[in-house]
């Protein structure tokens, strides 16, 4: 999972374990994020296939004060 959530967000090792143990901390796990060491040495050995939803081009892209939204073509 945490080779994953790296990929996804393009994180560096250290950055990913910050990342994780604040998770852990905001949904009340008490666990921590394996250490960055443990995380290099494994993504030497395992392979992570994921595949990142295909939504096409952005053709508008407004920012208001309470909200992000993407507009396609079909709005």
């Amino acid at each position: 999972m945490a080779l994953m959530v790296k990929g996804i967000f393009k994180l560096p090792l250290r950055g990913l374990k910050g990342l994780l143990n604040s998770v852990f901390m905001l949904i009340n796990v008490p666990m921590k994020s394996p250490t960055y060491t443990c995380i290099s040495k494994r993504s030497k050995s395992v392979k992570v296939k994921y595949r990142l939803p295909n939504r096409g081009a952005v053709t508008h892209f407004i920012i208001d004060a309470t909200v992000l939204k993407v507009y396609d073509d079909s709005e």
